[in-house]
């Protein structure tokens, strides 16, 4: 079972998406009114009052089966009730949706952040790898066919440095973030000129760029950061977005870039405050001093782990010294 998930900062647009697709059916929820979107957000709002920090109110979860594989509704219901429980969401308002508007049998969920039995936010740390592991657990309960996990071929981990941001200021690093909103924006539209609007909407800019004959290089500008497609994880390469996230683009490398050449003209032509092309054989303006003083940082890191290490391995000769000249 495949699982996208992401936390938003209000409920109205992804309630309005998951009930407005086509052929989309609310199968269970536990809300007064399952099928308006302005009274779930309404609801998801009034659930959280109780926590004036909770910037990132509302949690949005689908959940996936391969093709030919299909569900019923009532057995969809229970493995959404269960993933919710598995996360921690308990005593909180959702709703699940379902959808037939792709190959794949699936599920959105849309549910409130705040606890109302313990009067707080439900953690969010560890929220990638705990969603994996629901989904392997729902598997074998269910029944379901296996799944390799998402972080062994389609998307990055977090480090531990992005871990341990999340834990000490309740926020998301820039990285997953930005993995989250490509997830999230991916599974709302077919093309990649729908998605490089949406992203530009989001704050996202992509730069592109030729590497060898047959290969185009994507980059992701975020919050003053590159990530390059490959720092993500594969599913955010160009070849990528085509394969896991479904994403139709030209096939050929000449053809992807007679695309991004117009689509640059194009914003010219409109005023917008859109990168010049540049010449094949050179990044866009910024990356390069962006991604070596990333690659410096790294280093840095690196280094100071590998010195406390090392101080680490010295105390303990000496404790050891200590005590055998005691003996």
């Amino acid at each position: 079972m495949l699982v996208k998930h992401t936390k938003r900062k209000d409920p109205l647009d992804v309630a309005q998406y998951v009930l407005t697709r086509p052929e989309a059916q609310v199968i269970g929820g536990n809300m007064v009114s399952l099928d308006n979107p302005y009274t779930i957000a309404h609801e998801i709002r009034h659930s959280c009052s109780g926590s004036s920090r909770l910037q990132y109110n509302t949690y949005h979860a689908s959940l996936a089966i391969a093709p030919p594989e299909r569900l019923s509704d009532n057995l969809w219901y229970l493995i959404a009730s269960d993933y919710l429980d598995k996360m921690g969401y308990h005593h909180l308002p959702y709703v699940v949706v379902r959808h037939a508007d792709t190959r794949h049998d699936h599920i959105h969920i849309v549910a409130g952040r705040f606890d109302l039995d313990k009067g707080k936010r439900v953690p969010g740390d560890w929220d990638h790898y705990h969603a994996e592991v629901a989904a392997r657990e729902l598997e074998v309960e269910y029944g379901l066919p296996p799944t390799v996990p998402s972080w062994h071929k389609e998307r990055k981990p977090p480090t531990v440095g992005m871990i341990r941001h999340e834990r000490d200021t309740g926020q998301p690093a820039i990285k997953p973030e930005l993995q989250d909103l490509v997830d999230d924006i991916t599974s709302q539209v077919n093309h990649l000129d729908q998605l490089a609007d949406r992203l530009e909407q989001a704050g996202v800019d992509l730069h592109m760029k030729p590497i060898g004959e047959i290969t185009i290089g994507l980059t992701y500008q975020f919050k003053g950061l590159y990530f390059s497609a490959s720092q993500l994880g594969r599913a955010y390469t160009l070849n990528g977005l085509r394969r896991y996230r479904g994403i139709e683009s030209p096939q050929e490398s000449h053809a992807v870039m007679d695309w991004w050449e117009r689509r640059q003209g194009q914003g010219e032509e409109q005023g917008q405050l859109e990168p010049k092309t540049q010449p094949q054989n050179q990044e866009p303006a910024g990356i390069d001093n962006a991604l070596k003083q990333l690659e410096v940082q790294q280093r840095q890191t690196q280094d100071d782990e590998d010195r406390n290490r090392k101080a680490q391995r010295q105390r303990r000769r000496q404790k050891q010294r200590s005590r055998q000249m005691e003996l």
